[in-house]
């Protein structure tokens, strides 16, 4: 938030000593006598002090237009934000007097002798000095980029709220109306609740009525004209012009507006486009929808849910505006956000050239080409030598600015870094500090800063800073730009609207949105069928871009060789995407692409000319630079340049991997070198295994929908069996073979199973079930096999990108027609196998046949069992063990028992217990609550030879737990039931006496089989 301006400061700030504040000095030093006179003094000069700030602020209305014109842009700015203060204070006395002369208490000019009369003796001496000083020193909201005009009004309102609380507390003190009936203090009361609002009012006229004469109040009021469609800040730039000094300026200044100017009338995008017309930066730049809020230690403007309190806004013309004519620009920078082509670097262009030289001293800083590690003082005075080729000193430079205002854009944040690694979370609050040193030395600077928002959470935001991100655009913008491209390219047939809202993600980033204009300029129209879905608009997309570099570096080459160069770009691209997946993240630098790209034998598509003494380009560096889809980030480091490179959108990368992957698979699969892609050895799955056995595929979450559909056009089928084969292999027979491409170090047995892990899910993506019988097709039990195997799987990839992958997948339990057990994963639904699968009892065998009742166990260990679970650590291992930890120590044995429900129905008697102290305890309908006490009966009825030291009436610790729960239930079941529920209990002699007798209490004496049991 800003800085609010005490009335003190505005009225020094004006060059005088306004009579409230030399009233209130005296009054607060004590100069006045309070305790003579009954304090006539005191009152006296206090209205004597309200009557002159009046005429005051009057005075100060009248003449701000003169009194600011040729002053500096940020002594301006100053002189009228102490002004506002000034309308302020004013606005609240002239609501006063009105509400006083609405209550009969004299006109709004007060005599002296109306004064007299009211001032009387002050019975609260103190009371007039807390209103005073709070009119002295109480910080005034002031107008601030973030807040719309309607939120000032409410803070000022508030403001004055507070400020009649305490004038009110003074007037009570008065003679008059200490002495007056409850009538006439009621009637004061009242008009004094309305001051508030009143003075709200009187402020907005005043401000309305100098936005006529002084264009920096029309800003506050948000009457800047602008829309979300406008162009280039065309806005800003003209509403700027009408505050400028006309000062001319000074040379290396004239110089700098110079270059930035000249910018405005350069294509967006450089390089050969064709015949087709690349519109101009002015021209096709669109003033960006935005969300801003102050931000500052603990901000997160990196998650998207920091911003839900911020609605995104349209005028960003008339925001800017705002924010360079009030001093909170030069007390903490601005951080401007946005995602990879969104327009940021675009923007602090626009701005530098936009800003009018007589009154702003713009310096844009590209963080990529000055040195990482210097100070910013020293990155800004490289920048001027590269923007005017010449060497400037900052503190000249400044000390000639002639009252201009400096802004320095410091653009690509993101870039420091993402490039050089060094640790510049501080960096921000480098520059905060930075801007209090140059306010101190009489030089204040507004500086703005640009990053992507991906990496805001790596830098700590400094109090006072604001945060704007740039929105997607909306489809008014997106209309608008392609009016205008349409407009630059008459001759063409004209983009299809609706072709761009097949792909909003596309269309909504203006670099994006140009990459599509572009392809359907060439000849390629956007489709804007129905049945196009991403993966295929990609193709067409990655594939033209791709032909367009081939035609650029083989002039005059045959058509029939186009096709393989276009496969061999993609194949480097793909290689480029496989980059950035396998190190987990969404760049990669030079070094890493050409050690990937080497490691898989390939070269630059263009051998260096043996007279040309430059240094050759890389392989990486030949590559990633003849897409504008790929953006570079750069940074100098140390004397180097160190270059960093990533998709303008991400899921260009995911697509490339997919199509990679599924291109590598049929040739495999096919066995023919017509369509081999010459990498490596001949053995079938080489490049396979070079690429999948480092990152599973469901790391990023659109890599697999892309490979499946990708997988299932045409006919799988063939696809499919070749990679069961292959899975069957990996799984069985997994061989390492030391390669040369190793993009990160993986340990040998995890690169085997995240090999195997991503053989399965593409057989998956063909679509159909995997049966661990198909893999397995000799093992007595599939299952256990494919299990085994699942738990080097679950070793080898990360927990959560584990248990993501699992979500997606139904396990089903089943059986083979040869009764063994079988694990499928994805068939159509799920079946679980029950017990009987779990203790491998086929459906046909002796066990699955037993009769209901039977109790057994396999008396595994549980003791072992845990501390294999804790060895584990996994999280839902702990949280499931966790959650039986009360039956695990009370009721260890109910864990390890089955009893037999029904025919082939099998559950752990920790199973049938839990059941019935739900039922119980959830007020189950009747029947479910006697079908659970049914089954929980029939449980314990055999589970007594669990219990072989118990004699006959001794407490056994599940029946003691069903006959208390049942003593409570009996109520809610039929008499019978009971009776036949306890029956089933003690015939086998483990019945507490004393629980028997209180569960059948209630019961009536004529229920059917009582007295047997009583008897008993």
């Amino acid at each position: 938030m800003p800085k609010g301006l005490t009335y003190t400061d505005a009225v020094k700030l004006l060059g005088g000593s306004g009579p409230l504040i030399t009233i209130a000095d005296n009054l607060l030093g004590g100069a006045l006598s309070v305790a003579t006179a009954g304090g006539s003094d005191v009152a006296l000069s206090l209205f004597d002090a309200k009557a002159e700030a009046i005429r005051l602020g009057h005075q100060v209305a009248a003449k701000l237009s003169d009194s600011v014109r040729g002053l500096g842009r940020y002594d301006r700015t100053v002189r009228l934000q102490a002004a506002h203060g000034v309308l302020v204070v004013t606005a609240f006395f002239e609501a006063l007097d009105v509400c006083l002369t609405e209550a009969g208490l004299g006109s709004p000019e007060f005599t002296r002798d109306e004064q007299l009369r009211l001032s009387g003796v002050v019975s609260s001496p103190v009371a007039a000095t807390n209103l005073v000083g709070f009119l002295k020193d109480s910080p005034i909201p002031v107008p601030a980029p973030e807040r719309g005009y309607d939120q000032l009004l409410a803070e000022l309102t508030a403001w004055f709220a507070l400020t009649r609380t305490k004038a009110q507390v003074f007037l009570n003190g008065l003679a008059i109306l200490a002495d007056a009936d409850e009538t006439t203090q009621r009637t004061v009361a009242q008009s004094l609740e309305r001051a508030p609002e009143r003075a709200a009012a009187r402020y907005d006229e005043s401000v309305r009525r100098l936005a006529l004469e002084i264009p920096e109040f029309g800003f506050w009021l948000r009457q800047l004209e602008d829309r979300a469609t406008a162009r280039g800040l065309e806005a800003l730039e003209v509403a700027l012009h009408e505050t400028t000094s006309q000062r001319g300026p000074q040379r290396q200044r004239a110089a700098l507006a110079t270059a930035y100017r000249a910018v405005l009338d350069r294509p967006i995008l450089g390089g050969d486009a064709g015949d087709v017309l690349i519109p101009s930066l002015a021209t096709a730049y669109i003033d960006p929808r935005f969300r801003v809020r102050p931000a500052g230690p603990g901000a997160r403007p990196a998650e998207e849910s920091w911003w839900d309190t911020a609605d995104p806004r349209g005028d960003f013309a008339g925001f800017l505006a705002t924010y360079l004519t009030t001093p909170q620009a030069a007390e903490a920078p601005m951080v401007l956000l946005g995602h990879p082509g969104a327009g940021k670097s675009s923007l602090t262009r626009i701005l530098a050239a936009r800003l009018p030289a007589a009154d702003y001293l713009v310096v844009r800083v590209a963080l990529r080409d000055v040195r990482a590690e210097a100070e910013i003082q020293d990155q800004i005075e490289q920048a001027l030598r590269t923007t005017i080729g010449e060497t400037v000193s900052w503190a000249d430079l400044t000390r000639d600015a002639d009252g201009a205002m400096p802004v320095l854009l410091l653009d690509g944040f993101d870039e420091l870094l993402q490039v050089t690694g060094i640790h510049q979370s501080d960096y921000l609050h480098r520059v905060a500090a930075f801007q209090e040193r140059e306010s101190t030395l009489g030089r204040p600077v507004a500086v703005m800063v640009t990053s992507r928002v991906a990496v805001a959470d790596r830098a700590r935001l400094p109090t006072g800073a604001l945060a704007v991100r740039l929105e997607a655009f909306d489809d008014a913008q997106v209309a608008r730009w392609l009016e205008i491209w349409n407009s630059i390219n008459p001759d063409r047939r004209p983009v299809p609207l609706a072709a761009l809202h097949r792909f909003p993600d596309l269309a909504a980033q203006p670099l994006l949105l140009l990459m599509l204009a572009l392809y359907d300029a060439s000849g390629h129209r956007l489709p804007d069928e129905e049945n196009l879905d991403t993966g295929q608009l990609y193709e067409r997309l990655l594939s033209e871009f791709a032909r367009r570099e081939v035609r650029r570096l083989h002039p005059g080459l045959a058509e029939s060789h186009l096709p393989a160069l276009i496969d061999a770009e993609l194949l480097r691209l793909s290689v480029v995407a496989f980059a950035m997946f396998h190190r987990l993240r969404l760049w990669a630098t030079t070094e890493e692409l050409d050690r990937d790209l080497a490691g898989l034998g390939l070269h630059p598509a263009t051998p260096a000319r043996t007279e040309d003494f430059r240094t050759p380009l890389t392989a990486g560096q030949e590559m990633v630079g003849r897409f504008f889809f790929i953006q570079r980030a750069q940074a100098r480091q140390d004397d180097r340049t160190l270059q960093t490179y990533e998709f303008l959108h991400a899921t260009f990368g995911e697509y490339l991997i997919a199509r990679l992957v599924v291109q590598a698979v049929r040739d495999a699969a096919a066995r023919s070198q017509a369509r081999s892609l010459h990498i490596g050895p001949a053995n079938d799955d080489d490049l396979l295994q070079s690429l999948l056995g480092f990152t599973p595929l469901t790391t990023r979450a659109t890599i697999l929908p892309f490979i499946t559909e990708l997988l299932r056009r045409p006919d799988p089928a063939q696809t499919r069996e070749w990679l069961v084969d292959r899975l069957r292999t990996a799984v069985t027979r997994p061989q390492y073979t030391e390669r040369r491409y190793q993009p990160i170090d993986k340990r040998i047995d995890h690169w085997m199973a995240t090999y195997s892990f991503n053989l399965m899910l593409l057989t998956l993506a063909c679509g159909g079930p995997l049966p661990a019988s198909e893999l397995f097709q000799h093992a007595k039990d599939p299952a256990a096999w494919l299990r085994d195997t699942s738990l080097q799987w679950r070793a080898a990839v990360p927990s959560g990108i584990w248990l993501d992958t699992v979500a997606t997948i139904t396990v089903s339990r089943e059986w083979t027609t040869d009764s063994r057990r079988d694990l499928i994963l994805n068939p159509g639904e799920e079946c679980d196998g029950g017990m009987l699968w779990s203790h491998n009892f086929a459906p046909d065998s002796e066990e699955a046949g037993w009769a209901p009742g039977g109790v057994f166990s396999d008396y595994f260990e549980l003791a072992p069992a845990l501390n294999s679970m804790r060895l584990s650590g996994a999280l839902s291992d702990d949280m499931l063990r966790s959650a039986l930890d009360p039956l695990l120590r009370r009721l260890p044995d109910t864990v390890l028992s089955v009893v037999i429900q029904g025919p082939g129905e099998l559950e752990p008697v920790a199973a049938s217990l839990i059941r019935m102290f739900l039922a119980s305890s959830l007020a189950d309908e009747p029947a479910a609550l006697l079908t659970a006490y049914e089954r929980a009966v029939r449980t314990v009825a055999r589970f007594g030879w669990r219990a072989p030291d118990l004699e006959p009436g001794d407490r056994e610790p599940n029946t003691e737990a069903i006959l208390r729960s049942l003593t409570r239930d009996a109520h809610r079941l039929s008499p019978p039931d009971v009776v036949r529920l306890v029956d089933g209990i003690i015939r086998h002699g483990y019945g507490d006496p004393g629980l028997v007798v209180a569960c059948l209490a209630g019961l009536p004496d004529d229920t059917p089989g009582l007295g047997d049991l009583r008897d008993a």
